[in-house]
C-alpha cells in the first residue's frame, strides 16, 4: 500500500496539521495529464479572472490547490472521482489551545495519528511525504516509524485481537509536483474550507461512501476523513475480539508461562527454518538472533527482544488463520497478550519481564531440548 502524507499550516501558523491519502496502487501521472488536458480543453478557461489562473496551472504542469481555479478544481476533482480508489484522514490542531513545543511536534502527532489504522492493513508499505526546506526528512522518519512500532506493540496487551502487521516499510520524499501529493493536497484544501471557511462545496464534491467530520468541544482539533476504498470482509477476518475472551484447555495454569516462552521460542524456530521469507525478510536479523541464543541464560532484555519479534511474525506470517481450531486461537492471543505486556513500561511490566526470564532460565538448565522444538 501506498500512503501519502501533506502538512498544512494557515491562518498565520494558528493551525498546523497532516492529511493521509492511503491507496493500494501507486498514483499514476496519467490521472494528472487528463485532469490537466481536460483543463486544457475547457472553453471556461478563458474567462476572467480564471485565465490567468488556469494558463498558470498548464503552465507548471500540476495541481496546487490553494493556487488554482475553480476549473482546475473541478477537473482534478471529477479525475479523483473516477479513477481513485483511497482513504483520506487529517488532523489538525489549533497550535494556542496545546502546549506543543514547536510545530515539528505537531507534524509528528498528526502523521502518526493519520496512518495508525494502517498497520492492520498491509504487510508492505510505502510513505511518501513531501520534502520541506529546512527539515532533515530522514532523520525524522527514522524517529517516528520505531516510535510508532513500540506503541503499536505495546497494545498488544490491551487489545491483542486487533491485527497488527510489521510491515516492510520504505519512505519516499517528493515535491509538489507527484501525483500522489497532488491529489492530497486538494483534498486537504477542500477539507480545510469546509470547516475553517465554512464552504464544504468542494469536499461535497469528492465522492466517498463513508465522509466523517471529528472535532473537539473547545475547537482545539479538527479531523476529517473520506473512505473510498472497499470495506473489509468480515467474513474473512482470520481472529477477532470474541477468540480473545474464551477460555481454552492448551494452557495449563500451573505452567502458563513456560507453556507460552516455549511456544514463542518455536514459532521463532519456525520462522528462521521457513524457506520463504517474504514477509519476514526486512526483521529477520532479529530472528536469527533469538534463534542462535535459544539454548542461553539471558536477563530480562532478552525477554523484550522476544516479545517484540513474536509480535512482528505474528500477522506477518499469520500465525492464526481462518482455518486454526477456536481453541489455538484462543491460546495465540493469550500468548500475544502475555509478550504484549512485556513491552509495556512501568513496574508491573518490569515485573512480568523477570519471571518470565526466569523462567526461562530454568527451562534452559532443566528441559533444554524444548527450545529446538519447531525446527524442521
Amino acid at each position: 500500500m501506498f500512503v501519502y502524507l501533506d502538512e498544512t499550516e494557515f491562518g498565520e501558523g494558528a493551525f498546523s496539521g497532516y492529511a493521509s491519502l492511503i491507496t493500494e496502487k501507486r498514483i499514476d501521472r496519467e490521472i494528472i495529464e487528463e485532469a490537466l488536458e481536460n483543463l486544457r480543453k475547457d472553453p471556461d478557461r478563458f474567462l476572467e479572472p480564471q485565465k490567468a489562473m488556469d494558463d498558470r496551472t498548464l503552465e507548471r504542469g500540476f495541481f496546487h490547490a490553494a493556487d488554482d481555479s475553480k476549473n482546475a478544481h473541478s477537473h482534478l476533482c471529477n479525475a479523483i472521482n473516477k479513477h481513485i480508489k483511497g482513504n483520506f484522514k487529517s488532523h489538525i490542531f489549533h497550535v494556542n489551545k496545546h502546549n506543543f513545543s514547536d510545530t515539528e511536534e505537531i507534524y509528528d502527532l498528526a502523521s502518526k495519528l493519520a496512518v495508525v489504522g494502517l498497520f492492520s492493513k498491509s504487510r508492505e508499505l510505502t510513505f511518501i511525504f513531501e520534502g520541506r526546506n529546512g527539515l532533515n526528512v530522514q532523520k525524522l522518519l527514522e524517529k517516528w516509524w520505531p516510535d510508532l512500532w513500540r506503541g503499536l506493540s505495546q497494545n498488544c496487551f490491551l487489545a491483542p485481537f486487533i491485527v497488527k502487521y510489521y510491515p516492510d516499510v520504505k519512505f519516499e520524499t517528493s515535491d509538489k509536483s507527484n501525483p500522489g501529493s497532488q491529489v492530497v493536497d486538494f483534498i486537504l484544501w477542500a477539507s480545510q474550507r469546509a470547516v475553517y471557511s465554512n464552504d464544504s462545496k468542494w469536499f461535497d464534491r469528492i465522492e466517498g461512501w463513508a465522509k466523517s467530520r471529528t472535532t473537539t468541544i473547545d475547537g482545539g482539533w479538527d479531523g476529517h476523513s473520506i473512505t473510498r476504498l472497499p470495506p473489509e470482509d468480515q467474513v474473512s477476518k482470520r481472529y477477532d475480539v470474541e477468540d480473545s475472551l474464551r477460555e481454552t484447555s492448551l494452557l495449563d495454569i500451573d505452567n502458563a508461562l513456560a507453556s507460552i516462552l516455549i511456544n514463542v521460542q518455536k514459532v521463532i524456530n519456525t520462522s528462521h527454518s521457513r524457506p520463504d521469507k517474504t514477509h519476514i525478510h526486512h526483521f529477520h536479523s532479529d530472528i536469527d538472533f533469538l534463534f542462535k541464543n535459544r539454548h542461553t541464560r539471558q536477563n530480562p532484555e532478552f525477554i523484550s527482544k522476544m516479545a517484540d519479534c513474536f509480535i512482528k511474525l505474528f500477522d506477518n506470517i499469520e500465525l492464526i488463520s481462518r482455518q486454526t481450531p477456536a481453541n489455538e486461537k484462543t491460546f495465540w492471543l493469550i500468548v500475544r497478550k502475555c509478550m504484549g505486556f512485556a513491552l509495556r513500561d512501568g513496574m508491573e511490566a518490569s515485573h512480568h519481564r523477570f519471571k518470565l526470564s526466569d523462567t526461562r532460565n530454568h527451562l534452559i538448565d532443566s528441559h533444554l531440548e524444548l527450545f529446538d522444538e519447531g525446527i524442521f
